[in-house]
């Protein structure tokens, strides 16, 4: 019996272990952990704005660098179509350094009335490849538009049709679009 009431003690040890153990974890005070702060509205609101600056900003960086690229492109594209233009002429700048050579070694008049008209025809046909043409004049009828009067006179043509051309007047055509390069400064019939 001896050994059942050591039993019995030890377990009534055990037991008396185990509430004091429980009375110190009563007795400690629980480590609460505390909530965080919520941000308050003015924190949430300069945040906000913040983020709202800076894609501001960015937007506005992308705009300024739109704007340089189109610029760049728009004198590119100017530059580019210069160039064209021009070498389209100069075929035209070497005849007529070539009649004047021609002109100082001849005395062929003939000859050199003939490539004058060569190279004429030729500088038309170029402004053609560049979409620019003659505006029609002397015996049609006065267009504001296209035409600049410069004098009036009595003809025996019907009133406000043109006469005489002082200047021939070119247009550009393209696709849909017209544009006039220089009036033709003409006469009219009043």
């Amino acid at each position: 019996m001896k050994s059942k009431d050591k039993n019995n003690e030890k377990e009534k040890d055990r037991e008396a272990a185990e509430k004091e153990e429980i009375k110190d974890e009563a007795a400690e005070p629980e480590e609460q952990s505390e909530p965080e702060p919520e941000e308050s509205a003015e924190e949430k609101l300069t945040a906000l704005l913040e983020e709202a600056k800076d894609k501001f900003l960015r937007k506005v960086a992308e705009f300024d660098n739109f704007k340089k690229r189109t610029a760049k492109e728009k004198t590119e594209n100017f530059t580019l179509g210069l160039c064209e233009a021009v070498d389209k002429l100069l075929p035209v700048l070497d005849n007529l350094d070539r009649a004047i050579a021609a002109a100082e070694t001849n005395d062929d008049k003939d000859a050199l009335l003939s490539g004058i008209k060569m190279v004429r025809s030729q500088f038309i046909e170029a402004l053609g490849a560049l979409n620019v043409t003659e505006i029609e004049a002397v015996g049609r009828e006065f267009d504001p538009e296209l035409h600049n009067a410069v004098m009036t006179g009595e003809s025996d043509e019907p009133s406000n049709t043109i006469t005489d051309e002082f200047a021939k007047g070119y247009i550009y055509k393209s696709g849909d679009s017209e544009r006039v390069i220089r009036h033709s400064m003409v006469k009219v019939a009043t």
